[in-house]
């Protein structure tokens, strides 16, 4: 077995223009029903949702098996450390600068 890693950047410029154009069905496409409800107390709407979209297109790269990014819920730990549920052997890190989010994640071989 082999450890993997994966990484995504994303604008967020472009998914701006993408929840322009989709709205709620862009939300659905990419959030869990957990992180939708986080999303809505959001301040920063835009990066959070950049953030997810880059971080799950990371953990799909580590996947064995493709599946839809609504299906991935990522939550935080007590440290503020972003994790996937259900997957103790996903690690993940989502960092924003200026108009772009960027995420790893690293899938650990036990």
């Amino acid at each position: 077995m082999e450890n993997r890693v994966g990484i995504d950047i994303v604008s967020i410029k472009r998914i701006e223009k993408l929840y322009q154009n989709y709205g709620i069905r862009l939300l659905k496409r990419i959030l869990s029903e957990e992180e939708y409800k986080y999303f809505e107390n959001r301040t920063k709407k835009l990066e959070f949702l950049a953030g997810r979209f880059a971080a799950k297109e990371a953990i799909t790269k580590v996947l064995d098996k493709p599946c839809p990014l609504s299906s991935l819920t990522i939550d935080y730990s007590y440290g503020n450390r972003p994790f996937l549920r259900g997957h103790p052997d996903i690690f993940i890190s989502i960092s924003h600068d200026g108009d772009f989010a960027i995420a790893v994640a690293v899938k650990v071989q036990q």
